[in-house]
């Protein structure tokens, strides 16, 4: 009795092996890029998440006894009723009467929940001097949280 091996089928065995093999190898890649997309999107969201949180705490406001002069740029009171502590600088903008606005940085210092506001707290206080009276508006808002901006428009 004579074997005889059919060549014809062992290429359709190995073609089908190596179509396995590709198939598994690329769902492996799928998996692995999915996985890690999925995990830096979750991270993503979780800081989101966390900083719509702690500005949804802020609750800053302005006193009404704002005054500005051409010498000393502008004073105020700044309350904080936040339930979290103001920890990122606070965003100073003055709007004079050409509509020429001016804006600075500072670092939070309340004593309490208040704060005094004039020419020694800002960046460069040189920047509100000479502005066109009458103030239009005053805001000031945390950097992280511009959402969040506490303004008057009564400075005399």
């Amino acid at each position: 009795m004579k074997l005889i091996i059919n060549k014809k089928s062992l290429s359709p065995l190995i073609a089908t092996i190596l179509l396995i093999a590709v198939s598994l190898s690329l769902a492996g890649i799928l998996y692995s890029w999915s996985s890690q997309n999925a995990k830096e999107t979750t991270t993503s969201l979780s800081d989101t998440t966390n900083k719509w949180i702690d500005c949804g705490a802020v609750d800053i406001f302005i006193d009404y006894g704002c005054t500005y002069d051409s010498t000393n740029g502008v004073s105020l009171i700044l309350y904080d009723k936040s339930t979290v502590q103001i920890d990122n600088n606070l965003v100073l903008t003055v709007i004079d009467g050409n509509n020429t606005i001016k804006s600075t940085t500072f670092e939070p210092n309340f004593t309490g929940n208040a704060m005094s506001v004039n020419n020694t707290v800002y960046s460069n206080p040189d920047d509100f001097k000479d502005l066109e009276e009458p103030i239009k508006k005053v805001q000031i808002y945390v950097t992280s949280c511009p959402d969040k901006m506490t303004y008057t428009t009564k400075c005399i």
